[in-house]
């Protein structure tokens, strides 16, 4: 039975709740574009923030799950043991880099609390909270990925030594 991630949980719901806004905010937009005589100004606005914690939320989950686009033409014509180095070496890149970039995004945010969005009047903060969000959560997953790559190289080191025996 797998254990249950509540991390991954909330950012499904997350990223699940921002998207049926996000259509919800454009379905509006387009529909008092065509039958409202002034469509309401923002939406556009709402629909940009909307689509950045869409992002914001289901990037860690597609790294968790490993639904991102990659190219492995080359990497699957490597033996196992270097497939492994050089999937841990890219995780390590990953995580040093989001996890880096974590840490930049808390200054970055702060300079959004004296700023407001133009049409909803919004902190700036929030939107600019999303890139340590994203970052912060990716660069975790990244981390448990090397920790995965690691036990499965174990276990099947293990199943090799039984099948020997």
């Amino acid at each position: 039975m797998k254990k249950k991630d509540y991390i991954e949980k909330v950012l499904e719901i997350g990223a699940v709740s921002c998207f049926i806004a996000l259509i919800l905010v454009v379905s509006l937009q387009v529909f008092a574009r065509f039958c409202l005589p002034q469509a309401p100004v923002w939406t556009e606005e709402a629909s940009r923030f909307l689509f950045i914690y869409s992002v914001a939320f289901a990037g860690p989950i597609a790294l968790k799950k490993n639904e991102y686009v990659k190219v492995d033409l080359i990497v699957e014509k490597l033996n196992s043991k270097v497939k492994m180095i050089l999937e841990v070496l890219t995780y390590i890149i990953l995580s040093l880099f989001f996890l880096t970039l974590s840490y930049y995004s808390v200054p970055f945010a702060k300079l959004g609390i004296g700023q407001t969005s133009p049409a909803i009047g919004l902190s700036m903060f929030i939107p600019y909270v999303s890139i340590l969000l994203l970052s912060f959560f990716i660069g975790i997953y990244s981390i448990l990925k090397i920790l995965e790559t690691f036990k499965k190289s174990k276990f099947r080191k293990e199943n090799l030594m039984e099948k020997e025996c």
